[in-house]
C-alpha cells in the first residue's frame, strides 16, 4: 500500500512539474507576443499624440498674412513625421492638399485675397480635426 502511494505521489508530482512547465511555455511564447503588440500599439499612440501635437500647434499659430520660411519649414517637417505614422491614405493626401495651398499661398503672398487665407486656414482647422479623430481609434 505504502509503494503504491509512493507511486501515485510521484505520478502526480510529474504531472505537476510537466503542466508548470507547459504554462510556462504559453506564457513565454503566447502572452509575450501579446504584450508586444499592446506595447507597440501604445508606443505608436505616443508617437502621433506627438507629431500631431505639434504638427497642430504650428498649424493653428502660423500667421497666414505674414507667412515666413521658418514656418513653412516646421510644418513640412511635422507633416513627414505625421506621414510615417499614418495608415490612412485620405489623411495623408489632405495633410498634402494642406502643404500646396499653404505653399501656393506663400507664392503668391505679395497679391494674395482674403479668400485665399480664409481657404487655407479652415483648411488647416480641417486637417487638425481629422488628426484629433484618427488618434482617437488608436
Amino acid at each position: 500500500m505504502f509503494n503504491i502511494s509512493l507511486a501515485l505521489v510521484g505520478q502526480v508530482a510529474r504531472t505537476a512539474a510537466f503542466g508548470a512547465i507547459a504554462t510556462k511555455v504559453v506564457d513565454t511564447f503566447i502572452l509575450s507576443k501579446v504584450n508586444n503588440k499592446i506595447d507597440q500599439k501604445r508606443w505608436i499612440r505616443q508617437a502621433k499624440l506627438e507629431a500631431f501635437a505639434k504638427l497642430s500647434q504650428e498649424i493653428l499659430s502660423i500667421d497666414l498674412k505674414n507667412l515666413k520660411d521658418e514656418n513653412i519649414r516646421n510644418i513640412k517637417e511635422y507633416s513627414a513625421k505625421t506621414i510615417l505614422l499614418l495608415e490612412d491614405r485620405i489623411l495623408i493626401k489632405r495633410i498634402e492638399d494642406y502643404l500646396n495651398n499653404l505653399i501656393n499661398l506663400d507664392k503668391t503672398a505679395h497679391d494674395s485675397s482674403k479668400n485665399m487665407v480664409c481657404i487655407v486656414d479652415k483648411k488647416g482647422i480641417d486637417l487638425v480635426m481629422c488628426l484629433n479623430k484618427n488618434l482617437k481609434k488608436v
